[in-house]
């Protein structure tokens, strides 16, 4: 078994090697966008806090510790998401017997996955995250079946990190939480882990509050929740048919004018060419004109200091106006941001992943000074067709989640919960309220695209493949009682 194993470790790494090898000859420079520059700025700072998490910011500083080439930055995230998908391929084969095919599947998943490889080549915290969000998956499946106080210890570690690097891991402490009451650990055990994660997080969102009033000059722990919040509310009050005249309390009458001003100008805008339609993306948040900006048209927000300060000033009133529109229009907020952004869960948008460095050939000042790069210049060797793949995959992730529920359902046509490996059935109860907590706190949080859904559709091909294997096994079951 150990020599199969290691079969795997030298095929993910003779993979590896190759992609990245003919990948970065086609695409010597680094993929970025707006989110690329912001994380190259926290870096170059050196700021403890910033619009987003600055764990991604850390690792882009320690790489450039020892060198500010880019492809070795690229390298080292790649190289990264490998050791993380080998660990939770690994703990997945555990799980229970996986045939020959199956093994392959889950394989090719993880580590022939065209997006992935592409993601990585990204200036971005995602395919950083979800390594990281792999190997926290992977322990919590470990600590039902093998419960020890230092793979507990290691899983807080994984989900502080996790925290420090994306919001979404906001949700990670209910799921550890949830899967540690149900571990083989001594109540005591139980409550110190509890208290142990709340008072790691909660040093870490005070760490972060007084981090951000000495960067920003406003106490918050997080400014871009309040825009988010203001966003949100915005489009669904832009796409409302008829909007009467709202007396807004007197903090909101700048704001709302600004906002009421936009949107009469977009009623003369045919509906296909509204820079807000669908689907839906963040752009009340991050366009240069939008309303909500402190100074409209601004330089881009993403590398300028001055305006991301003026952004974190205005961030409680917006939060607050935020949850003011949504108060007076609860109907409309959830017909038209809410239900299209559930549906869009199941279809999420290429968005980034379908363009390359945002259609430019050019990069911002501080990529150009960060990688030393001799010009703002890029270039490839590829003609970029072959992104209209990632087009595809909104249909694929639909399929993803079609093909899970089925297994679901077949899994317990055939009785599978009475002959399966406790291992697995544990595993797959973990994943499944996993992706539930996960699709509501997506809805609710923000717009939903595409790299943020790259580690669901991982998890729900994984458990789909592995369901139908447990199925066919039950069949066979049935038919020798029989």
């Amino acid at each position: 078994m150990r020599m199969q194993l290691m079969r795997y470790v030298y095929l993910a790494v003779c993979t590896m090697l190759v992609q990245f090898i003919v990948f970065k000859y086609f695409y010597p420079f680094p993929n970025f966008m707006q989110d690329s520059y912001n994380y190259l700025r926290s870096a170059a700072e050196q700021v403890d806090a910033n619009m987003w998490p600055v764990g991604y910011a850390k690792l882009i500083l320690f790489v450039g510790v020892f060198t500010h080439a880019d492809t070795v930055l690229v390298f080292v995230q790649y190289c990264l998401y490998h050791i993380c998908a080998l660990y939770f391929f690994f703990t997945v084969l555990e799980l229970t017997i996986v045939r020959r095919w199956t093994r392959r599947i889950i394989f090719a998943l993880l580590f022939l996955n065209p997006a992935i490889l592409y993601l990585s080549n990204y200036i971005t915290s995602d395919v950083y995250f979800i390594g990281i969000s792999l190997v926290w998956m992977a322990q919590l499946f470990r600590l039902v079946y093998q419960p020890s106080r230092w793979l507990l210890a290691a899983h807080l570690f994984v989900l502080l990190l996790a925290y420090t690097v994306r919001y979404h891991a906001l949700i990670y402490p209910i799921v550890s939480m949830t899967v540690i009451v149900f571990c083989a650990f001594s109540v005591r055990l139980k409550i110190a882990s509890g208290l142990l994660m709340v008072s790691m997080i909660g040093s870490f969102m005070l760490y972060t509050t007084a981090a951000n009033q000495r960067v920003t000059g406003t106490r918050q722990f997080s400014a871009f929740s309040g825009w988010q919040m203001a966003s949100n509310a915005v489009y669904a009050y832009a796409h409302m048919p008829r909007r009467p005249v709202l007396d807004v309390p007197e903090q909101f009458t700048g704001v709302h004018a600004r906002v009421t001003h936009y949107l009469d100008s977009l009623q003369q805008v045919p509906a296909s060419q509204r820079p807000d339609g669908k689907p839906i993306m963040a752009f009340y948040l991050w366009d240069a004109w939008s309303p909500l900006q402190p100074v409209p048209g601004a330089v881009n927000i993403a590398d300028n200091s001055a305006c991301l300060r003026e952004m974190a000033a205005v961030a409680p009133l917006y939060n607050d106006y935020g949850k003011y529109l949504i108060s007076q229009y609860p109907v409309a907020y959830f017909r038209y941001y809410l239900l299209p952004n559930f549906f869009q869960y199941a279809y999420p948008p290429a968005e980034n992943l379908a363009v390359y460095n945002d259609n430019r050939d050019t990069v911002w000042p501080i990529a150009q000074a960060w990688f030393n790069y001799p010009s703002n210049k890029v270039y490839t060797r590829s003609d970029l067709r072959e992104l209209q793949l990632f087009e595809l995959y909104p249909a694929l992730m639909l399929v993803v989640i079609l093909f899970f529920i089925a297994g679901w359902i077949a899994y317990y046509r055939v009785g599978g919960p009475s002959f399966a490996d406790i291992k697995f059935r544990s595993a797959l109860r973990i994943g499944t309220f996993y992706w539930i907590v996960h699709y509501g706190f997506s809805v609710l949080a923000s717009p939903v695209v595409l790299r943020y859904q790259l580690l669901n559709m991982v998890l729900g091909a994984v458990f789909g493949v592995m369901l139908w294997e447990v199925c066919r096994e039950g069949k066979r079951h049935q038919s020798l009682v029989l």
